[in-house]
């Protein structure tokens, strides 16, 4: 069977990435692809064929010792034992440890939940915005909305969630930068050094919380029981690596990309100024538009199968192409056009399934307090450059801004 490569991660691909998505959905619901850093892989692009993959808990797993397979076979060779407990992380399990996890962690969001917590969301981004009027208006230059706005909210908000001291957030935005380059043997030296750091510096604020406990999740996922179950602390540190960083770094590009593309929309623009109550179609319809995560982490068959057409070996990578899946014509009518009145939207850009993104809400509840705050207080935002000169993440597997230089008119 021969691999195709598809060009998902250029400057070009991630301005417009519709005419290389509509050609893969239009090969077939499954398209056998050669990816950066991962290899040779299926991708799943169709809508239900991708929603039935993510569901289907009987023949498709997580990892590799379910599918009769090495534990680190789906690993990539240079990755550390030292840190073999980061790559087991609750998203990369299976049942019946992944609902064990899974219950205990929600037991630790339900008591501390985001809605308890929005009015102090909304204070931060207040604060941030009053910061960047004030920069603004002394300087005159423009503002960069993801180092000003898009990158140190969902910093704030998840550090706040946590329980983490706020003077250790500009710690972690150096450390969160380390995952953000185009993959390289440079990029990998420093992430890995990066989750080192995260890693012990986790592991020390737990023993903190454990001889004082203080508000925050951090000190929830301590105290989390089922029955006699609770978390070891190697399972506390990958959850807690897993919110900074994939939970950080999807709302910043879901903030970030979702205000350049309001503003390359002036009419939907428009029509959420005047009527505020479409903040959450907005928010949806941006999740399915973009897909900021483009893709889901790798799953194997348990066996030899045929699937969709095409036959599938034991242990092979099978992943659930989201950006794909979200404008498949089959699904949405006029897949390609941004349309913040599109009802029902049933995007699948959290996923599906048993391994639904847990911080869903959260990731909506950011989103929605970035644009309403933002476009209310600054209706006249504008763009400082061309869009063709805005420039894209080079984060693989991600669609999202390096930088949206605007003006705050």
């Amino acid at each position: 069977m021969l691999s195709r490569t598809f060009d998902l991660n250029s400057q070009s691909y991630k301005q417009n990435p519709y005419p290389t998505l509509a050609r893969m959905v239009a090969e077939g619901p499954v398209v056998r692809v050669r990816f950066p850093w991962l290899g040779k892989l299926w991708m799943v692009t169709r809508y239900e064929a991708a929603s039935e993959l993510l569901r289907d808990r009987e023949r498709f797993v997580r990892e590799p010792r379910s599918a009769g397979m090495p534990q680190r076979s789906n690993l990539p060779w240079w990755f550390p034992r030292s840190m073999q407990p980061m790559a087991e992380v609750m998203i990369n399990r299976d049942e019946p440890d992944h609902r064990r996890l899974r219950g205990l962690v929600d037991q630790a969001f339900l008591r501390h939940g985001v809605e308890q917590l929005r009015p102090r969301f909304d204070a931060i981004m207040r604060q941030m915005l009053d910061e960047l009027e004030v920069k603004f208006r002394r300087d005159g230059h423009p503002i960069d909305l993801v180092a000003g706005l898009a990158r140190p909210f969902p910093l704030a908000v998840i550090s706040e969630l946590l329980g983490l001291p706020a003077e250790d957030r500009p710690m972690f935005a150096k450390l969160a930068g380390a995952f953000s380059g185009r993959p390289s043997p440079l990029v990998l030296y420093r992430m890995l050094g990066a989750i080192k750091s995260i890693n012990t510096y986790i592991r020390e604020q737990i023993r903190i919380c454990r001889a004082k406990p203080r508000q925050g999740l951090i000190s929830e996922l301590i105290s989390a029981r089922q029955e006699d179950e609770r978390l070891t602390e190697d399972e506390m540190v990958s959850m807690v690596i897993l919110l900074l960083l994939a939970g950080h770094m999807t709302t910043v590009h879901l903030i970030g990309a979702g205000l350049y593309t309001l503003l390359t929309h002036p009419e939907q623009k428009r029509s959420l100024l005047s009527d505020g109550s479409l903040v959450e179609t907005t928010v949806d319809e941006l999740l399915r538009y973009l897909s900021p995560v483009q893709m889901t982490k790798p799953m194997m068959p348990v066996r030899d199968l045929e699937w969709h057409g095409k036959r599938l070996q034991r242990g092979e990578k099978v992943v659930a192409l989201l950006a794909a899946a979200n404008v498949d014509p089959q699904k949405f009518e006029h897949p390609d056009r941004f349309d913040i009145h599109r009802s029902p939207n049933p995007h699948l850009a959290f996923g599906a399934g048993i391994h639904v993104c847990l911080g869903l809400r959260l990731a909506r509840a950011e989103a929605e307090i970035a644009l309403e705050q933002l476009l209310n207080r600054f209706p006249k935002l504008e763009l400082a450059i061309p869009p063709s000169q805005v420039t894209w993440s080079r984060q693989l597997g991600t669609r999202g801004m390096e930088a949206l230089p605007v003006r705050l008119m």
